[in-house]
Formats: structure tokens, sequence, C-alpha cells
């Protein structure tokens, strides 16, 4: 960053106490000796006191200042999940750098466009990642300045090797709170990878959420299956235990060690994937365990099944509780549920076809259900409120809702709604409706909607209504041919070992299925039901279905029949 940029942001208000490194600082003065990371090694653990966490900060810091990092900069992280990844992320936000993170599951090509497109001045990665540099060179041709955390590479700077040699502490640095803090990309499981840019202010406003809407208290133990989160519990003074299972495949976690670690550590707080959770509910069960210690499971990425809800319900100790922010990379959180709430007041109306029950708004956040369109909205109007009980898209306002995605001008255009106050609204791409009592309720991806020549089905409504069978494990409602004459299929992925093997028995459970509809003149529409064994899924949580390669997949079986 050139000397004069660094002087403009200075003289419009920038403080180092608006940088979201500074949460770090009075946790570190108050509790030096508490162990902040505990992190696995080939055997066993081992732990870095919040003393230890402050000091590499600050010598990382430097190496990365020396190495040609500025204030301003954007700096690709491709580091695997551990103590290095987070203490280089809380280095450049100290430095007033970007980090820019991308989802390791997003694919080859989806991996290199984003890159090309952020064109990020700096890159630490592995090993790996650098030779796989060597190979692309176009996408990589903004970075000037090269580093690993642990490794060596030819042309890079190790980190934690120049470390050594490196003391003293390096002030936060000065920025604005609406300056941009990081880039974190979307998985791209319902549309391109984009860009969302994180201004300072909201992480700062979502660690408050943090605290106030779970209680979580300094000393807690948690357990993160998404590397972003040990950020926060860093900040709320909480010990991160991070856990033995890849970020990228939540899915294939081993249970047991993960119950082993919620044992060892007495784990107050989980959170990750309900894919992560549904193997932890089975094998608790399996095993005859309780999970005793867990006070909250906070689980995202996808609705959460009432099925998965009981499981993790009979298998948490008295006192737990399983609880699912509602929101996206975009915004989050937007709306909370409990698990209690779903399964004694809100399970019956699913079941029934109400959709999913995500809670209430949160404090400070403004909720609307608007008229559906797939056209941009310049500015927010009350004519485009829909009554209560109407479904529509869901849009947001408030502290945590992001201005913009980066370079992606028809994304804002599309995604971002005007409001006289001065912020944006964002469109959550979701359908939903508030019901009498102001809860939230969700229908459906707004690209999902089937809409048929007797009307729009949402996919979420229907899938509720089949998901109660007792062979069925999930389903999904999806549209074959142009919309407005599309023709809903339901697609089935029974539960292991519930799909009848003879052609009748399948047209038995077919009809069954189907007679839920009966006395519901729009389903009514749905004919044909498919079976599949396993629905593809998206990378990073491993549990939002991909409808589009589902609604590919449905076109080429009815066209073979």
């Amino acid at each position: 960053m050139s000397k004069a940029k660094s002087t403009r942001t200075e003289g419009q208000g920038a403080s180092a106490q608006a940088n979201i490194a500074s949460c770090l600082g009075p946790v570190i003065k108050e509790r030096p000796d508490q162990a902040a990371i505990i992190f696995p090694l080939k055997k066993g653990y081992a732990s870095w006191t919040y003393k230890q966490l402050g000091q590499t900060i600050d010598s990382y810091a430097q190496v990365l200042q020396e190495g040609g990092v500025e204030a301003g900069q954007r700096v690709l992280l491709g580091l695997k999940n551990g103590p290095d990844l987070i203490a280089c992320v809380f280095a450049l936000f100290k430095l007033g750098a970007v980090p820019v993170l991308l989802d390791p599951g997003m694919g080859r090509e989806n991996l290199l466009r984003c890159i090309e497109h952020v064109e990020p001045q700096a890159f630490i990665g592995m090993r790996a990642l650098h030779l796989y540099r060597l190979f692309h060179r176009a996408p990589f041709k903004s970075v000037l300045h090269n580093f690993t955390a642990t490794e060596w590479f030819p042309g890079c700077i190790n980190i934690s090797k120049e470390a050594a040699s490196h003391q003293g502490s390096v002030p936060v640095a000065a920025v604005r709170p609406t300056d941009m803090a990081a880039i974190l990309f979307t998985s791209g499981s319902t549309g391109k990878a984009k860009g969302v840019v994180y201004q300072h202010r909201i992480f700062q406003e979502q660690i408050k959420y943090l605290r106030d809407l779970f209680h979580f208290k300094p000393g807690e133990l948690d357990l993160p299956g998404y590397p972003l989160f040990g950020l926060f519990d860093l900040a709320l003074g909480m010990t991160v235990v991070l856990p033995r299972l890849d970020p990228s495949k939540p899915a294939a976690c081993d249970p047991a060690l993960l119950v082993g670690s919620i044992e060892e550590f007495d784990i107050t707080n989980g959170q990750g994937s309900p894919a992560i959770w549904r193997k932890v509910a089975q094998y608790c069960q399996d095993e005859e365990l309780s999970l005793e210690p867990i006070e909250r499971v906070i689980t995202f990425g996808a609705p959460v099944g009432l099925d998965l809800l009981e499981n993790l319900r009979s298998v948490l100790g008295e006192g737990g509780e399983v609880y699912t922010p509602y929101g996206a990379t975009e915004s989050l959180p937007v709306a909370l549920v409990s698990g209690s709430f779903v399964l004694d007041h809100a399970a019956k109306r699913t079941i029934e076809g109400a959709g999913t029950c995500v809670g209430k708004p949160v404090p400070g956040m403004e909720v609307r259900i608007i008229k559906i369109t797939d056209q941009p909205i310049e500015k927010f109007s009350e004519d485009l409120v829909l009554p209560d009980g109407e479904v529509g898209e869901i849009v947001a306002y408030g502290p945590v809702v992001t201005q913009e995605y980066y370079r992606e001008e028809e994304a804002n255009r599309l995604a971002k709604i005007a409001d006289e106050r001065g912020g944006k609204w964002h469109r959550m791409g979701d359908t939903g409706y508030f019901d009498n009592n102001r809860d939230l309720w969700f229908c459906g991806r707004k690209d999902h909607r089937v809409e048929t020549p007797k009307g729009t089905i949402f996919p979420v409504m229907v899938e509720g209504m089949a998901n109660n069978h007792p062979r069925v494990f999930r389903s999904a409602l999806v549209g074959v041919g142009e919309r407005g004459q599309q023709q809903p299929v339901l697609i089935v992925e029974t539960k292991p070992g519930s799909l009848p093997e003879d052609e009748k028995g399948q047209e038995q459970l077919k009809r069954q299925i189907l007679g839920r509809y009966d006395e519901n003149e729009l389903y009514k529409q749905i004919e044909e039901v498919l079976f599949l064994e396993s629905f593809p899924v998206d990378p990073r949580h491993n549990v939002k279905i991909d409808r589009q390669e589902l609604a590919r997949w449905a076109t080429e079986e009815l066209q073979r029949k």
C-alpha cells in the first residue's frame, strides 16, 4: 500500500480498536496461561497458551512484513487447519492486510478462477499448493511474495523458521470499521463461487452475537468443525480444540476420534456440519455413549433433519441443546432456532408440509419476505413486502449483512438492495414466510422452485411430507422442463437397506409416498418418483443437495423411460 493511501485511511477516523485483531489483546493479557489452541499431532496433542499465541502472531507478523506484506494487500491462504493457519490470519489482521480464504472443496477449476479473479499480492500455502502454482502460473501472476508456514519450498519464506529469530510486539494497524478485513469465498454449491467482502465491523458484530446468543464464557472448550469458527472462539477467550478431521470432507470424519476428543477434554461446545453430527450421534447410539460434557451443538450449512435432532437429543446430557443458526456467508446470523423448539413445536407442521422452521430473527436484524423476482431490485420499499403466511424471497438488513461481493458487479446488482438509511439489504436467495407467531419458515432456494402450469411448488415444503416416511432418508423435488411448464419429479434416497429390490415393492413404496399429496391440488401434479442410491451434495458441508445435478439426472431418466 502506498504512503498516500495509508495517510488517507488514518485521516478518516481509523483506529486500532476498529481492527478485528484488537479483540485478542485483552484476552492475552487477562488469560496468558490458559490454553488457546489444542491441536492434534500424529500421536497425542500439543497446545499453545494465549501468551504463546500472542508471541507467535507478533513474530509471524514481523516476518510477513519484512517479506513484503503491507496493509491493504490481499493475501491468499492455503494452509491446513491448524495453529499456523490461525496465527497467520491474526497476523494479517494485525498488519491491516486482507486474508483471502478459499473453500478447499470448491474444485480445481473454481479454485483457479477465484484466485485469478481476486488477484492476491501474496500467497501463504502448503508446499503441495506451491508446486501446484508452478504448473498453473496464470492465476498466480499477481503474487509478489510467497510464503510457507512450516515447510521448505524454493523461492518461499518459511514463516515459522524465520519467526524463531523475531521478538517483540507489533502494533495493531489502524483501520476504519468499514475497511475490508477479509474475503471469504462461498463454496459455489448453489452457483458460481463468489468472494464476500467482510469489513472489520462485521467480524466485531459477529463476536457480539455469538456472546449474546449462546452465552459463551471464557475458558470454555470448543470443537469447531469449520476452521473460521476457531478465530471467533479465541476472541471470546475460549479454548479451541482442533478436531481430527478434514474440514473439506466433513462426512468422512471418524466419529470415534471426535467423541474421544469430547471426552478427553470435556468439550462444552461443538460446531459443524450436520454431516459430522449425524455420524457422531449414530456412533454414540451404537456404543451406548452419552455426550455429557456438551452444552451446545451448533449446526449450520443446511436444514437439519428431524431424525438428526431426535438422535442428538437422545445422546446429549441433561441441559444439552442443539442450535441451528440460519444465514449465509453473506449474512450470519439472521435467525436462530433450538432443536427442542423444532421437535416440540414445529416438527408436526414440517411433516404436514409447512417447510422448515428456522426460528425468530436475532435481535438487531431486520428480516422481510418480498415478492419473488429474478430481476435486480434497485431500492427497498415496503411495497415489496408480502403479508405473513405468504411465501416469498427472504431479505435481511442489519449489522452482520455484508455489503458487496468482490469485483462482482452483476452479482451485486442481483443480491443487494439499497436502503434509504445508507446500508444494503441482502437477498438471501431463499424462499420462506413468517407464521402468525413471527417464526421464520424456510421453503427452499429461490432457484429451486418448481413452476408448473398449475402454480409454483416450493421443494422443502413437499419434501418434509415425504421425509417422514419410515423408509425415506431424504428427498428432493426438482423440475423437468422450462419454467412455467415444469414437470415436478420427486427423487428419493432411502435409508440403507430400505429400498425394495423388486419392481412391485418399489411401485408400492412410490404409491405410499405420493399418497401424502392426495389432498393438495397443487401437489397432486407430482406423479413421478425416482429412487437414487446416494444424492450428490455440496463440497463444504457435505449436506446441501445438488439439485441442478439431480434435475439433469431426472431429465435423462424420464427420457430413457
